[in-house]
This record gives structure tokens, sequence and C-alpha cells, in this order.
């Protein structure tokens, strides 16, 4: 049996493995040790490569769905209709878990599998030999007598280090910039914004700090030394995790930097020096307002005198702080995000990001707009060719208040909408990874960082 794996990504900017299609392969490999996959990344897959993908036979292909490549999706999902009719098509991912059954209406696959995928997709396997009636699948959504059927939704995996690594040996890994780790899943936070609750329902599993050092040790051994960003929600909801984990790498004397994101309120002195010491070099924090109000109307449960405390305690460590901030939460006005860009101008940030608030269905905020304000389009994926990106208005915040908030944050060198394919970009990153992998550490690291910075200044803020 052959299955064939898409990640539609061909223009965006950061050329990325996607884990989840990785775990997916490596899940399925468990139980189903004949089956031979193949992965088609668009981004950075060759023309012949390409064509040679699409030559090939599959008995399934499973495209991953993400809202910003949607279009992308649809038309290699009309392509292998075309060229395919017979090969039945799974689709997954975070896009299909927001929107459920609508996926339908621009991409009727055979087979939609919603929420954590191992699983389900593992299960789909076993139903396409014959073992097993798609009625009992759960997390699983079909087609019968053009009516869709949804199961009912999967359990979730508790043990995450019972999952093999991901299939890295299905990607071109030679030609990503960085090695990108999961180390916990989901966030036990329900900021109003975020749609991580939703897909993940509310819940916050870790894997040990031990296997997560396990597995960079293996990612250096066998693809080189490259900078890790770990793909977490919020990486230091557990402190003591992150001191064992520090620890761990220490005593294994890996040498290499580190990003990720973080709840910042939660910090201590003594974490954050050992998270330094270990090779962190940058931390991304979601400030998302200046404003105490909005901020508790958001539900964010932590004060920007807070958020002030533990910038400070990073910057002291020696750590790379970026702070990333919203236009548009509830409550939100042109006053409010004037006051967050003050804010974010007299910091101590090294980088700042802000963003128009993007309403997702099963968010709080989603239901605040539809209650509130007026929502200009309710198809998310579209939402990503509208610039500038303002979505919808309140009566308190309309649109010329959302329009000036953005040129006021773009005048600071603060905003951005485009994540589109870069060439020198992608040709810095590249650079840069060979550096760290030729040069001494310390002086890699120095090379490395110094070049992010130009990038930044010359590249992001123009």
């Amino acid at each position: 049996m052959r299955v064939g794996l898409i990640f539609p990504n061909k223009d965006r900017k950061d050329k990325t493995i996607h884990v989840g299609l990785g775990y997916i392969a490596s899940y399925a490999r468990t139980e189903h040790p004949d089956i031979e996959f193949s992965l088609l990344d668009t981004r950075v897959a060759t023309k012949k490569e390409t064509r040679k993908f699409y030559q090939s036979d599959f008995d399934l292909i499973g495209i991953t769905v993400l809202s910003p490549v949607y279009y992308e999706v649809i038309d290699v999902f009309k392509f292998i209709r075309t060229t395919k009719p017979n090969t039945p098509i799974c689709l997954g991912g975070a896009y299909v878990t927001t929107i459920m059954e609508e996926i339908f209406e621009e991409t009727p696959a055979d087979f939609v599998v919603y929420g954590e995928g191992e699983i389900t997709f593992s299960n789909l396997l076993n139903h396409l030999k014959g073992k097993m009636p798609i009625e009992q699948i759960h997390g699983i959504m079909y087609k019968k007598d053009e009516a869709i059927i949804t199961n009912p939704p999967q359990e979730q995996i508790q043990n995450l280090d019972s999952i093999p690594y991901p299939a890295y040996d299905l990607f071109k890994m030679e030609r990503y910039p960085v090695h990108r780790v999961v180390t916990s899943r989901g966030c036990p936070y329900k900021c109003v914004f975020c749609n991580s609750s939703s897909i993940w329902l509310g819940k916050w599993r870790k894997r040990e700090p031990e296997k997560v050092a396990e597995e960079i040790e293996y990612l250096i051994k066998n693809y080189k030394k490259k900078t890790f960003i770990f793909s977490d929600n919020s990486f230091n909801v557990d402190l003591k995790r992150v001191e064992i984990f520090c620890n761990t790498i220490l005593q294994k004397k890996l040498k290499f930097l580190w990003s990720t994101p973080v709840r910042v309120e939660i910090i201590t002195s003594e974490i954050a020096r050992l998270m330094k010491k270990s090779g962190c070099y940058n931390v991304g924090i979601g400030i998302e307002s200046a404003n105490n109000s909005i901020l508790e109307k958001m539900q964010k449960k932590n004060s920007i005198e807070a958020i002030q405390k533990g910038i400070r305690i990073f910057r002291e460590a020696g750590i790379e702080v970026m702070g990333q901030f919203v236009i548009g939460s509830p409550g939100d006005t042109l006053e409010t995000v004037k006051e967050s860009i003050e804010f974010a101008k007299n910091s101590e940030l090294d980088f700042v990001m802000f963003y128009s608030i993007l309403p997702f269905k099963g968010t709080a905020q989603w239901d605040y707009v539809l209650n509130h304000g007026k929502l200009y389009n309710t198809k998310i994926h579209e939402y990503h060719k509208i610039k500038p990106r303002i979505v919808f208005e309140t009566p308190e915040f309309p649109y010329a208040d959302r329009l000036k908030a953005i040129e006021l944050a773009k005048k600071e060198g603060f905003y951005s909408d485009s994540n589109d394919k870069n060439l020198l970009f992608d040709i810095g990153k590249d650079i840069a990874t060979k550096i760290q992998q030729f040069l001494p550490h310390k002086i890699s690291q120095k090379l490395y960082i110094a070049m992010k910075n130009v990038y930044r200044k010359r590249f992001w803020k123009g």
C-alpha cells in the first residue's frame, strides 16, 4: 500500500517541515509497517520532484490544510481529482478542525480527519485495508449518500512520548534552515482570540524533557546542527520541566541555539539564566495589549506590570525578547492601541510585531465579533488575501480607526501583513545555517544573531 502526503505552502516565507505530517507517518508505520510513504512539500520541492510525485500511483493521498494556504490546497485538490479520479483523498490539519463540515464546500474529499490525527489516520488505513468499518473510526468525517457524516471525536494520546519521532526521512532535511520540535501540545490558557483550546480541547500535554533532549541529539547527529525552534503554545507552563530540560542539554554538552514562545509573567531569574546557558537566545511573548482592562477582557490572566517584569528578567539573562501585539481585541479602541504602541516604543523589547486580530470559529473572539460588531467575511481563509487586514469592525473601533492604528504601527516599523516567500530571506537563512555548521559554536552564535538583527532592520522595517 502506498500513501502520498502533501504539505501545500509554496509561497510562504519560512521553509519548515510539517511536524504534524511527520507524526502521522511515524505513528502509522508502527501499526502498518507494510505501507510506503512519500511526501511532497511544495515550498522546497523541485519541479522534477513535484512531477515525479504526481506521476506516482497511490492508494491514498493526504493533504494537510492551513488557512493561509487554502487556495493552494484547492488547486492541489482539483489537480488530483482531475488526474487521479479514483484515488481517495484525505484532508486534515488545523483549518479542518476549525471549520469542520464547511471544508467539504470547496474541497469535497473522501475523508476528513479532525482533531489529533495519528490514531484516526492509522484507523483509516485499516478501513482501506478492509479491516475496520468507517462508522467505527472516531475523529473522521465523510460523505454518505450526499450527507456529511461526522463521527465522534478521537480520544487524545496521553503519553506523547509513545509516538515515535516524526518521520524525518520523508523530508528533504538539508533544505530547511531550522529544526522544528514540538515539546508539548495544547495550552491551559483560554485567551479569547486563540483557537488552540478548540483544536486541542483546552488541555496541555507535555513530553518528558529527557526525551526532547534525545530527539535534539538525534537531529544534530543525523541532520546537522541548526537553530532549534520549539513550536509549543507555551514552552514554560511547567518551570520544573524547563529546568530539567536545560540541565539535560548542559549535561549532554549539546551546543546549539534555540528559540521558543513563552508565558513571560511566570518566568523566574533562575530559569531564564539556565535557559540562556543551555542555548536559548530568543523568546517570543504574546503581550497583545498594554492596557490591563483589555488584557482582562482577553482572558490573558496577566498584567502589563507582570509582563514588564518578565521582559526585564529575560533581558538581564541575555535573552532577546520579541513582543507581539494585536489590534482589535474585545474593547480595543484607537486609544488603547496607541497605548500599546507607546509601551512598545519605550519598552526593553528587542523586536516588536503588531497584527490585526483575526476571528476564528470556536473562539470567544468570533462570538464577540458576531454579537457586538460587523464581520465582513465569514470565510476565514479569505482573511489572508485582504490588505490592509481588517476583517471586522465594532462601534467603538470602526474601520477608519483601525486603519489609523495600522498606519501608526507601520510608522514605527512594528507592522506587516506579509508572509510571502522572499529570495533574499531564504539565502540569508541558508547562509546562517551553514555558519552554525562549519564555524566554532561561540563564533557562529554571534554571527547568526548579528545576521538576524541586520535582516530585521533592513527587511522588516524597510
